[in-house]
């Protein structure tokens, strides 16, 4: 075997140095607790440090629960209890005893039926992240509250031509998303299609990394929310700690990756492996897009290629060191490690070039309407920090927003705070058209959510087709969300 180049590659010099270097405070996301020091924690078993050594363990992947002659029918139980992480016995919130929920998986036209079962203290729903489907009835419907205790059955139709791509469920009620999704209520959904029949992505190996983050104390059992230390949270990739995946030399395998963190930004590196993005939250990109470093904000997805090193050996994939602003900082830590195994490498596997063109470029079009939609972080007043959009926290019962059915609109986001903010919007995705009032040289996919820079600004274009009914948009930081930086749009006739 020939020895591979150094366990720190230029992509990942300095890095972790950089982390526990940092003389500045290590601040979280928001006020409500302790955000640790800056310090890197030292390696252990415990869930209740920020990384565990590595067990040896190959990757394992959540239950699969795959549509058949176009109905997925299935139970989702939601409970506070025991489960498994890493091969350890935990005490979490999951759907159906899951750390993460079972994978759902579907086809465009398909329906999906769950029956929801709340066995949770607190109300709860479900909200089908990414998916363009109606917001309405017992459809992908976050107005619905569920009570402890009741059963409820979602029915949702998935169109004849939706994007099929990499998606994710979690509860969305107002107040307790947050508890809720930090507690470890998360799953990966997949509408299959698209991508999947091209050449040199078909045929690959196809990995799911439910990437998850939360504090745990010294006996396994999830802190609640509100006293965790976003510094203290063990990041796990489909409920394992550091798993390993295997790959050969010269092989192509396609990875999704699913941030499905509470509000966690995930700068993803792989060692001495540059990432080929291909999607972007469930949209095909026109192109392949290559990487040495990929941002995930919470809630995005992103499908990317990896090809095995030449060299066989380990490598690391880690959360890199993050410094969004004053406030937001993440350190650099390990998520998983890439076996390159020995044996005669692949010769025929080829990174493909175009992928599925965009269909419309909403660029340079005339615009219904324009919207000016201004986000903010207000501190230092009477009654503690409040998260706002156009000065105002969100009323469940107010609209912010009437649209037309069929309209096509230019939303300009702006931030007039120090930190970042994901932008995600529910049913209908959107093109990010200008960045800081820059225009994009390029337009590759659609998106579902998108970073607003802090003291910036995001312009987007989107069209409001097929759905009438209300449904929601938020900041997707989800202490932010609960506590006010969301609005409701109402799409009418």
């Amino acid at each position: 075997m020939i020895d591979k180049p150094s366990r720190r590659q230029v992509l990942f010099a300095g890095s972790a140095a950089a982390a526990a270097g940092l003389s500045a405070p290590a601040f979280g996301q928001h006020d409500h607790h302790g955000h640790g020091d800056g310090e890197v924690f030292a390696t252990e078993k415990k869930l209740g440090r920020a990384v565990a050594q590595a067990t040896g363990d190959d990757i394992r992947f959540p239950e699969v629960r795959r549509s058949e002659n176009g109905l997925l029918e299935t139970t989702l139980r939601l409970a506070y209890g025991p489960t498994d992480i890493d091969g350890e016995k935990a005490v979490a919130m999951t759907f159906e005893g899951s750390y993460p929920g079972p994978t759902l998986i579907a086809q465009p036209g398909d329906t999906i039926k769950i029956r929801l079962i709340n066995d949770l203290d607190d109300v709860t729903n479900l909200h089908t992240h990414g998916l363009h489907v109606s917001p309405s009835g017992n459809s992908d419907n976050v107005m619905l509250v569920i009570q402890p205790g009741e059963t409820f059955d979602y029915e949702i139709s998935i169109p004849q031509d939706h994007m099929p791509g990499t998606y994710w469920y979690h509860p969305h009620v107002h107040g307790l998303t947050y508890p809720q999704v930090g507690g470890g209520l998360a799953g990966a959904l997949i509408i299959e299609g698209g991508l999947d029949a091209l050449e040199g992505i078909k045929d690959r190996v196809d990995q799911l990394l439910v990437i998850q983050s939360a504090e745990f104390d010294d006996t396994n059992t999830i802190v609640p929310v509100d006293n965790q230390d976003i510094h203290r949270q063990t990041r796990t990739v489909n409920g394992q700690i550091n798993p390993t995946l295997r790959i050969r030399s010269g092989e192509v395998q396609r990875w999704r990756l699913v941030n499905a963190t509470a509000e966690t930004f995930l700068m993803i590196g792989l060692e001495g492996h540059p990432l080929y993005q291909i999607s972007k939250d469930g949209n095909a990109m026109s192109r392949v897009v290559k990487h040495e470093r990929l941002l995930l904000e919470p809630g995005t997805r992103a499908d990317v290629l990896v090809k095995g090193h030449m060299f066989s050996g380990s490598w690391e994939l880690r959360k890199m060191l993050w410094l969004g602003s004053e406030r937001q900082y993440e350190p650099d830590e390990l998520l998983a490690t890439l076996v390159v195994e020995e044996g005669e490498a692949v010769t025929d596997h080829q990174i493909p070039n175009e992928l599925i063109p965009l269909g419309e470029d909403l660029r340079g079009l005339p615009v219904d309407k324009k919207r000016e939609i201004r986000f903010d972080v207000v501190r230092g007043q009477p009654g503690g920090t409040k998260f706002t959009i156009d000065g105002k926290q969100v009323d469940m019962g107010r609209v912010d927003q009437t649209v037309k059915l069929g309209a096509f609109e230019e939303w300009e986001l702006i931030n007039d705070s120090p930190e970042w903010h994901p932008f995600h919007i529910h049913t209908n995705d959107f093109q990010v058209v200008a960045v800081n009032g820059v225009p994009v040289d390029e337009v590759l996919s659609f998106e579902d959510t998108r970073g607003i820079p802090p003291n910036g600004s995001l312009t987007i274009r989107h069209r409001f087709l097929d759905f009438t009914g209300k449904y929601v948009y938020h900041c997707h930081l989800l202490f932010h969300e609960d506590h006010g930086m969301m609005g409701i749009v109402e799409v009418v006739e």
